[in-house]
């Protein structure tokens, strides 16, 4: 129920987003082109930092964390914990709206949020261990997110990363997974 809650509101809510990004699209210093692989590279990259920035606001701000705590609210970890989505969409758009101004098409942004969220859906699951080294050094894996989740003192507000785990690493709040993780809330 609170994944289909969240999308109903979401529905209207995209349309509040894609004028936002358009206007600010409109008034951009360049427009990049959608046919080049520099913008697509730029837009995974912005993008993905754009995720962590709100991802992390949302667990430090208080009032952002009322927003996202039903989503930390599950004792367990697995791919229904996924689903457990806000019904505030309007907390998330100052977090995209720089890539639009960098002249990053809007449907190129949407497309890109659509890809993380995909991807993220399935880092909600006990059943897969870690990963080879190298993948776990740069992206974001079950692993990684079960920490994330965890309301154990050492994986408190650790990991925010959406596709790529390197923010949390050179920003800081990085934790490998080590201890049993406890899910849920503390409080």
């Amino acid at each position: 129920s609170m994944g289909a809650g969240s999308q109903v509101i979401a529905l209207p809510w995209k349309a509040v987003t894609i004028v936002a990004f358009a206007a600010l699209y409109s008034i951009a210093p360049w427009q990049l082109s959608a046919t080049s692989v520099w913008t697509w590279v730029l837009l995974f990259f912005a993008e993905d930092l754009a995720y962590y920035v709100f991802h992390r606001s949302h667990h430090r701000v208080r009032v952002l964390w009322a927003s996202h705590v039903v989503h930390h609210s599950s004792v367990r970890f697995n791919l229904s914990t996924a689903l457990r989505q806000s019904w505030t969409p309007m907390t998330t758009l100052p977090f995209w709206l720089p890539l639009a101004l960098l002249g990053i098409p809007p449907w190129m942004i949407l497309l890109q949020q659509s890809v993380s969220l995909i991807y993220q859906f399935f880092l909600h699951t006990e059943r897969v261990d870690r990963l080879w080294r190298p993948i776990e050094y740069v992206f974001n894996t079950p692993s990684h997110h079960r920490v994330h989740h965890g309301s154990n003192n050492a994986y408190l507000d650790r990991n925010h990363g959406g596709i790529l785990i390197v923010w949390d690493r050179i920003f800081g709040p990085f934790q490998a997974e080590g201890e049993r993780v406890e899910y849920g809330l503390t409080t």
